[in-house]
C-alpha cells in the first residue's frame, strides 16, 4: 500500500495567479451558483497547507469532522505547457476552503495551475 501523501503547512496570502484561477473556475465552471458572495472574498484567502505530492493544490481551511466542504467550481484547463488539468474549488456556503489541480492527462510534472482564461465547466464524458 502507498504511503500516505502529507499536506506540509503554508502561512502565505493567496498568489494572484490561485486567485485569478479560483475566479475563472467560480465565473465559467461553478456548480454551485447560489454562492456568489465567494467571489468578494477570494483576494482575503490564505493558504494553510498544500499537497505533498508536487501539484499546485492549495488548502485555505483546516479539514473538520462534520464540515463538509462541497465542489462549488468543477473545471478544466490548460497549463502554460499545454497539459490538460482538472480544477476543483472547494467550499461551504461561508467560505473557500481548498483549490484542487489534478491530472487530465498533464503528467506529474506538469500539475500547475492552468492558464485562468482556459477554464471551462468539466463535462464527463459518457462511456
Amino acid at each position: 500500500m502507498p504511503a500516505a501523501i502529507t499536506r506540509p503547512t503554508l502561512d502565505r496570502p493567496i498568489t494572484p495567479q490561485e486567485a485569478a484561477v479560483i475566479r475563472a473556475t467560480l465565473k465559467q465552471a461553478a456548480t454551485l451558483p447560489e454562492l456568489p458572495h465567494l467571489f468578494d472574498t477570494v483576494d482575503q484567502l490564505h493558504a494553510i497547507s498544500r499537497c505533498g505530492c508536487g501539484c499546485d493544490s492549495v488548502d485555505f481551511a483546516r479539514h473538520h469532522p462534520g464540515v463538509d466542504s462541497k465542489t462549488i467550481g468543477d473545471g478544466v484547463g490548460t497549463t502554460p505547457t499545454g497539459g490538460r488539468v482538472g480544477v476543483i474549488v472547494w467550499g461551504t456556503e461561508h467560505g473557500i476552503t481548498g483549490l484542487e489541480i489534478y491530472s487530465l492527462g498533464a503528467g506529474d510534472d506538469d500539475l500547475r495551475l492552468p492558464i485562468p482564461e482556459s477554464i471551462h465547466l468539466f463535462v464527463p464524458t459518457q462511456t
